[in-house]
């Protein structure tokens, strides 16, 4: 069985699946991975199951080496990855596509040009101990991952479950590579708080462009104006249950969409909540790209989200 061992500091990297389902009511996040798109592909292009671990890599910059013959594939924002073979030898490795990465070979990420989150997935996958039945890192609460909720390290090893260093046949359609760059669209699907909000402060949100914040983060992408925005005149609520792409919208009219490890309950109303299919363009989103919000419906949305969840057996 092989493994892959860091060997680089000044990165970001966790271990996610699906998540931590169940554990809402314990005041847990859920967690799980950021992109769901990226991470189940890495693993249908490698015939794993939806539930395996990948790396969750933030904006690169990370160095693996291997101990034993590999099967690897990258998905999400491409690295412009290389495998270094000797001190003058690379070549490249392309996204969405598995390669072989063989004992002693280091596999090296560049910043991406465009996106913010690559999945390092493995054949059979990679070998960690579960909390609450997910292996996802949580570090706001301390849970997942092999220490106790932090990211990996250098010198940091994970074992691959699957010695089979053989290459899948299996091929991704070029359809479903999602592009990263230019203005990126977020469809919302109305709450009934939508309604009760002021008519002339839904329009605005919706026509107005945004910018993401550098306070973005797995918690959730906060978008800004780069014109001060007028203090939302909203009424007050309790805090309440709250979910993955929820969009609340605080006192300073800049919304924020929760992501994998939102907090369990919010204060602030709610515009309503990202479609599905649209999640895993949150979850790419880096500082300063371009947003706006557009509504969708929830017959159209629940169609393209049941059919992802027939697709990669969920």
């Amino acid at each position: 069985m092989g493994r892959l061992i860091v060997i680089n500091d000044n990165h970001h990297i966790t271990t996610q699946d699906l998540g931590r389902f169940g554990a809402s009511k314990y005041g847990l996040t859920q967690g799980g991975a950021a992109d769901l798109h990226a991470h189940c592909w890495g693993q249908k292009l490698l015939g794993n199951t939806m539930s395996s671990t990948s790396l969750e890599i933030l904006l690169g910059r990370a160095k693996f080496r291997a101990e034993g013959d590999m099967t690897l594939v990258l998905t999400g924002a491409d690295c412009n990855a290389e495998i270094q073979t000797g001190s003058t030898d690379s070549r490249r490795v392309v996204n969405w596509h598995p390669f072989g990465l063989r004992d002693g070979q280091e596999l090296h990420l560049s910043i991406p040009r465009a996106g913010c989150r690559t999945y390092i997935s493995s054949s059979g996958g990679f070998d960690v101990a579960t909390f609450m039945g997910s292996t996802s890192t949580v570090e706001r609460d301390g849970v997942g991952g092999i220490k106790a909720g932090l990211p990996l390290a250098n010198g940091d090893s994970l074992k691959s479950v699957d010695s089979d260093a053989s290459i899948p046949s299996d091929i991704m359609p070029r359809t479903a590579m999602p592009d990263y760059e230019g203005l990126r669209t977020l469809r919302i699907i109305p709450s009934f708080q939508y309604h009760q909000l002021d008519r002339r402060l839904l329009q605005r949100v919706l026509q107005q462009p945004y910018s993401v914040s550098p306070n973005s983060n797995r918690m959730g992408v906060r978008l800004q104006v780069s014109l001060e925005s007028e203090p939302v005149n909203t009424h007050s609520l309790i805090s309440e249950g709250i979910v993955c792409g929820a969009v609340q919208l605080p006192p300073d009219g800049n919304p924020i969409v929760m992501l994998s490890d939102h907090q369990t309950l919010g204060g602030y109303p709610k515009l309503g909540v990202v479609a599905f299919r649209d999640l895993s363009v949150s979850a790419q989103l880096r500082p300063g790209d371009a947003v706006r919000l557009r509504l969708t419906n929830l017959p159209l949305e629940r169609l393209k989200q049941r059919a992802f969840y027939r697709y990669f057996n969920l």
